[in-house]
This record gives C-alpha cells, structure tokens and sequence, in this order.
C-alpha cells in the first residue's frame, strides 16, 4: 500500500523492498527495479533527473509490457506501474521548474529555455493523464485505486498551477528587460502607461494561480509563502492600472497591500536596505534606485532606513522555490521601490488624494482570474514502449509557452 498516498509532498517515492512484488515479477524485471531504487539514494540536491527519467521509464516499459502478456495482472504490478508513472511525471515537473528558472536568470525573453520548460511539463502532465485513464476502470470499491486517482488529481493541479506560473514569470522577465534598461531613478510617465496595457491581464493570471495554487496546498509545490508571491504580484500589478486612471491614493494603497505580503516573504533585513524614501537627498535616492537594479539583494547594509512600517518575524526555516525568490530580488523588489517613489511624489505634488486603506475595497476592485485550461502531451504505450507526439509539445516560439 501507498504511504500517505493523497499527499505529493512526499514524491517522489522510494519502492519497498517486499517480497510479495519481487515474488510476483520476472528477473529481467528485477534487474531494472534494482536500478530505479539505486537512482534515489542520493539527496535531492544531487539527483539525476534525466537519468531518473530513463532509468524509471524503462522499469514502466517493463511493467507495462508483463501487465498486457499476464491475464489478471496482480494489484501489486498494478500498484508498481503507478509508483513508477507518478516519479516519473515528478521528475518531469522538477526539470520544469529548474529549466523555467534558468530562463529567468538568462534575462533573455526569447530564450529556446522557456519552450523547453513548457514541454517538459507538458510531458509530466501527459503522464498523469495516462495513468488516470488507466486507473479509471473498475475502481468502484477498490481503495487503493481511488488513493492513487486521489493524488494524481492533485499533481494534475499542481502541474496546472506551474505552467500558469511560467506565463507569469515570462511576463516578469519581459517587463524586467524594459524597465531596467532606462529606469535608473525614476519611472517615466510613458513608461508606466507601457506597463499599464498589460498590468490588469497579468493581475489575472496571478488571481487565476492564486486560486489553482489553494486547491494544492499541503503538497509539493504550494506552501505560504508561494501563496503569499501571488497575492504580493496581484496588489503590484492592479497599483499599476490604479496609478494609470489617476487614482493615486488607491495605487499606493494597493502598493502597500503588495509590500505587507512582501514582509510574510522576506526578512526585514533586506527591505530596510531600498528604503530611499527615508531620505530627501535625491541624489542618495538616484543612487539607491540604480544600485538596486545593478545587483540582487544580498543582506542589509543601511541599518538605519526604514522603508517598511509594519515589522513580522521571518522564519529562516521556511524555504521558497528558488525561482521565486529570484524574480523577488533583483526585480519585484526593485519595481516595488520605484513605484512607491513614483506614486508617493506624484500624490504629494500633483494629485492630492487620499490613501484608501480598506483591504475590503481595495479587493472590490480585482478583477476576475484567468487560467488556462493546459493539455498534456499525449502518450501511448505501442510497441513495447511508452512514447508521446511530439506535435502537442510545446511550439519553438517562446510567445506561444503554452
């Protein structure tokens, strides 16, 4: 039986050493269950994810074969077939996630990187509809079935969510290229009215993640602080429409909503050091501005500016997704503060409006999320082998991710 099957947190899983599935399976078989089970001894940091994808495909391929020569095949093969098409979506989703952020750092928005993140999702999102319709059939009353159909459900989500996040973060990469190309101390007007045009669409996709990612929580992909990422991007993009239709005093409160959940994501340590507004020397702020655009974040050096009110502890135990973090420091953070520069002096100078400080208002104004119903690769098992049709991976054109 599957340990805490329902839950992903704890994919992918290791095979037992039972005899009951050893007794039950040829020795060729064996052979490469042996080697599935040698390819996770290793800590997570150092796993061969491309290996582990060869290495387990060609146990499936094994099952798969003896499960369709044997009439009644065993609930144990049953079981053994889905271990194994469940790590192997897993790997799938873990290159995804790697290759998605590799396209981030390479700051290049066109990037063959992104497609080939969408594929491999795509992929491991093919299996698992693989294995689901495998697993639809006479599963009234049978428990462990419904255990496994329970959890692939839950990876289909999770691999929903992760492709609705490359779009994001794409977006994310094709703003940071514009913006950190001129806004060396100020954003201009026209600037932000080129961020505008798609501000509200973006606000949707984070509201669409946002509501895929709480169907996941408790799994492998969604803890606090991804929730909190989401809802920190929503606020930011919806101060910039906000900002755009000359309502200052609701962008900057829209503004301030982003950075409280910014402060449940990163130490104080390392907001204190953009506070610019602490100081009227407009050169200092120049300069600050320029500096946060030039470097990621590493660590406080300004003890003494407070950029930020509001204090909360922040736990070095919690661990966000790297990706996640990446786009935090050298680019959300960094926008955060030259929006508030901007919106603060065009309110104090220009505008004159009050700051609308009610959440409940302020969420009056979200629009509806969008999201992507996302199809997988099909595969098929033919031949012996289980393959999938190149013609519904992801396209070479890194505009078309999905």
């Amino acid at each position: 039986m599957l340990e805490n099957p329902t839950s992903t947190k704890i994919l992918p899983y290791k095979l037992s050493n039972s005899t009951k599935i050893i007794t039950a399976i040829p020795d060729d078989l064996i052979i490469l269950r042996n080697n599935c089970i040698n390819s996770l001894n290793c800590s997570s940091s150092k796993l061969d994810r491309v290996v582990c994808i060869d290495t387990w495909l060609k146990y499936t391929n094994g099952l798969l074969t003896y499960r369709y020569e044997v009439d009644n095949a065993a609930a144990l093969i049953e079981e053994e077939i889905a271990i194994a098409l469940i790590n192997v979506a897993v790997f799938y989703q873990d290159i995804g996630i790697e290759t998605l952020h590799r396209a981030y750092e390479s700051s290049q928005a066109s990037n063959n990187l992104w497609t080939t993140s969408g594929t491999y999702l795509k992929r491991g999102l093919g299996l698992i509809c693989f294995l689901r319709k495998s697993f639809q059939i006479n599963t009234i009353n049978d428990g462990r079935k419904i255990q496994v159909l329970n959890l692939i459900n839950q990876l289909s989500l999770e691999f929903q969510l992760l492709q609705q996040l490359g779009i994001i973060i794409l977006a994310l990469s094709k703003l940071r290229s514009k913006v950190s190309k001129d806004a060396v101390a100020d954003l201009e007007p026209q600037e932000l009215e080129e961020l505008g045009k798609s501000s509200v669409f973006y606000a949707k996709l984070c509201i669409g993640s946002y509501n895929t990612a709480s169907q996941c929580q408790g799994g492998r992909i969604v803890d606090v602080l991804f929730i909190k990422y989401l809802q920190s991007l929503t606020y930011l993009f919806l101060s910039i429409n906000q900002y755009n239709i000359d309502e200052c005093g609701i962008a900057i409160g829209m503004l301030q909503e982003s950075i409280k959940k910014l402060l449940n994501i990163v130490p104080n340590s390392q907001l204190k050091e953009l506070d610019i507004l602490s100081s009227t020397d407009t050169t200092k702020k120049r300069d600050l501005i320029k500096m946060s655009f030039k470097r990621k974040l590493h660590g406080s050096t300004l003890k003494n500016q407070r950029m930020f009110e509001k204090k909360v502890p922040f736990s070095s135990k919690a661990c966000m997704m790297p990706l996640l973090k990446s786009s935090l420091d050298d680019f959300i953070i960094p926008l955060t503060v030259l929006l508030r520069y901007r919106y603060q002096r065009t309110n104090e100078n220009y505008s004159f409006k009050p700051v609308e400080t009610d959440v409940a208002k302020l969420n009056e104004l979200f629009p509806r999320g969008r999201s992507s119903d996302i199809e997988g690769t099909v595969w098929s098992f033919q031949g012996g082998h289980l393959t999938f049709e190149n013609s519904n991976d992801a396209t070479h054109n890194c505009g078309d991710y999905f």
